[in-house]
């Protein structure tokens, strides 16, 4: 949504609690006590009441969403959710405290990253189908080497793929195959699209992790393209088809172009804006890159998906 369109259709507190109830209207609401489906809007409580009457249960407008024990106002989300869509580019929690003109960092901090967080969930329904890449990389991350309580000495920090300083992410992306134009004379023109991307932060490195992020992310009816990591071997029966190349043979590049630009994309994201992310908020920056990426093509609606995924979804 346009910056003179939002502000136009969302000027005040109203306005905003105004589309929220529609939103919620249209998803649902699920009485936390009884798991009924029927209510009716108390007006003088501003809450909705359960028709069961053995029940009768009153759920708040912010109840069972992304907005579920805010004290900030609706305003204020709906316009943290305008900055956080208006570009291709991520925001950081500083700039949106900025804009917002919010005193305190902490209470931003706190809503991207339960915004972040349904932006996953809301991806997690979805499976990748079509043609698939899939290639794990090594992030940078900002996690502070710990310190021994008794010689105040921090841990040796280690070297290559198994260093505090890495995290291991699977990065998965499905494409479709599309007819070359034989007359472009551009070298680099793929024989693929793009279409959806998933990424996940792994535990470890191994075949069982890899496996069930298959699992979950991929449809069986899917061909697989990898390389010949040991990892990689047990996956023929995840999918219809696993192709994988020997990356002293091939240009991998060339066979997963897809996934690396991906990859690399979002450690530019990661490094330019944030200067570094944690370990423990890694997975909701990755999910907040692949909503968007994944919405291309929306164009302004981008804002509305994420509106309707906050009425959809609780962050805890």
């Amino acid at each position: 949504m346009r910056l003179l369109e939002f502000y136009n259709s969302f000027p005040t507190e109203e306005s905003c609690k105004k589309d929220f109830k529609l939103m919620r209207e249209k998803v649902g609401i699920t009485c936390k006590v009884c798991g009924g489906c029927a209510h009716y809007w108390l007006k003088s409580k501003e809450m909705y009441q359960c028709k069961l009457n053995s029940c009768r249960f009153r759920t708040s407008l912010k109840s069972g969403t992304v907005m579920e024990n805010s004290k900030l106002s609706f305003h204020i989300w709906y316009k943290a959710m305008h900055l956080i869509t208006a570009t291709k580019n991520n925001i950081s929690a500083v700039e949106v405290q900025r804009q917002l003109g919010i005193k305190n960092y902490e209470p931003v901090f706190e809503m991207l990253n339960k915004l972040r967080l349904i932006m996953g969930k809301r991806d997690e329904q979805y499976t990748l189908d079509g043609i698939v890449e899939f290639d794990e990389g090594f992030f940078s991350n900002s996690e502070i080497l710990k310190e021994n309580e008794f010689t105040n000495q921090k841990e040796e920090l280690k070297r290559g793929k198994g260093s505090q300083k890495k995290s291991a992410i699977a990065v998965l992306h499905s494409t479709s195959k599309v007819e070359l134009n034989l007359k472009s004379k551009s070298k680099h023109k793929s024989d693929r699209k793009p279409k959806f991307l998933k990424m996940y932060q792994l535990a470890f490195v191994n075949s069982k992790e890899i496996s069930q992020t298959i699992k979950k992310s991929i449809s069986k009816k899917a061909e697989l393209i990898t390389d010949k990591a040991k990892y990689y071997n047990d996956l023929q029966d995840k999918v219809t088809k696993h192709t994988p190349y020997d990356s002293k043979k091939v240009n991998i590049l060339k066979v997963l172009p897809w996934v690396h630009k991906a990859i690399s994309n979002i450690k530019g994201t990661l490094w330019n804006i944030y200067k570094g992310v944690s370990n423990d908020y890694m997975q909701n920056y990755l999910s907040e890159y692949c909503f968007k990426y994944n919405r291309r093509s929306f164009g302004v609606n981008v804002f509305n998906r994420l509106v309707l995924a906050s009425a959809l979804y609780q962050w805890n």
